[in-house]
């Protein structure tokens, strides 16, 4: 059995023995019970045998306590500890380890002027203490004087969401990265789709920015014809303050979803699976022109493919209705 440190497992290593320990049977039958491999078991009873090794036999010499085959005979049963603690996977021998006189040199200058590893490297490299930056990070770190935070996404002030009333009133962009195994490249493929009418947009590129996924906004108004007043996206990297911006400066609103509650987009992350799975995959070639691909596809599925949310209608049919 791997290691682990599963807290249950000195229960489950005590009820194993129980079985052989108390109730006679084989190991090799208690190891089937138990789900585990014989030589497990015969471990486990031998560290059961050193942990009680000073209690012995006094007045519980009772028929059916014998064991011949574990040598259980010589134990008092009723004082026995069962539960078998896991050993601690720390390592016994620490070749590379930094010397202390390293480790007090860089307390000394911590404690003394209160900087970041960076100081403090500098202070040892002035006095020739030989050590790098990332040993003083991470001896800074494992003796407590620095806490590692956690990045977290910037806080936004809520915006009411609007109903979408009309196209353009509401319209969720997003981002699909797309994996190419042969190259080991990343592509990505922008997506828009209007919460009203569901008509939606895509273009597929190499990088990812806030200057293409302003541009993308802005030609995909250009295509659909019709203004958009607010643009609701989540909290990527690709949707930032420059891009927020950019949007601006076009009119338009920008809404950010809650951090991790990727239903806030759910329109648009629909749309982001069913392209997947009717037009590129979740892997594409770099090579391929997919965009060529994907325009023809938006071609279909704003004209001719029916949509249950809209009452079998396409996306063209609800924006003709307006």
């Amino acid at each position: 059995m791997s290691y682990s440190n599963n807290p249950l497992l000195p229960k489950a290593r005590a009820e194993a023995v129980r079985l052989v320990v108390e109730r006679n049977i084989p190991p090799a039958v208690a190891a089937r019970k138990s789900g585990i491999h014989r030589t497990t078991l015969w471990r486990w009873l031998r560290k059961w045998h050193t942990l009680n090794q000073n209690v012995q036999l006094t007045n519980d010499n009772r028929p059916g306590r014998n064991n011949a085959v574990t040598g259980v005979s010589s134990f008092r049963l009723s004082a026995c500890v069962w539960n078998i603690p896991t050993r601690s996977s720390r390592p016994r021998f620490f070749g590379r380890a930094v010397s202390v006189a390293v480790v007090d040199r860089i307390r000394y200058y911590r404690n003394r002027y209160q900087r970041c590893a960076t100081i403090v490297h500098a202070y040892c490299q002035r006095e020739g203490t030989v050590v790098s930056l990332s040993t003083v990070r991470r001896v800074l770190y494992r003796l407590g004087l620095v806490v590692r935070k956690k990045w977290q996404r910037k806080w936004r002030p809520p915006l009411p969401r609007p109903d979408a009333t009309k196209p353009g009133d509401l319209v969720q962009t997003d981002t699909v990265h797309l994996y190419d195994h042969r190259t080991k490249q990343r592509t990505y493929l922008y997506t828009l789709v209007d919460v009203y009418s569901r008509w939606a947009y895509a273009e597929h590129h190499t990088r990812l920015g806030q200057d293409i996924a302003a541009d993308v906004i802005r030609r995909s108004q250009a295509h659909a014809g019709f203004h958009f007043t607010t643009v609701q996206a989540d909290n990527g990297p690709e949707f930032g303050r420059h891009f927020e911006e950019l949007l601006q400066a076009q009119g338009a609103v920008v809404r950010h979803s809650r951090v991790r509650r990727p239903n806030d987009n759910a329109h648009i992350e629909r749309f982001n699976r069913t392209v997947q799975e009717e037009c590129t995959g979740s892997s594409c070639p770099v090579a391929t022109n997919l965009q060529g691909k994907v325009l023809a596809y938006l071609a279909y599925y704003n004209q001719e493919r029916l949509h249950l949310s809209l009452q079998c209608r396409t996306p063209l049919e609800m924006l003709q209705r307006c």
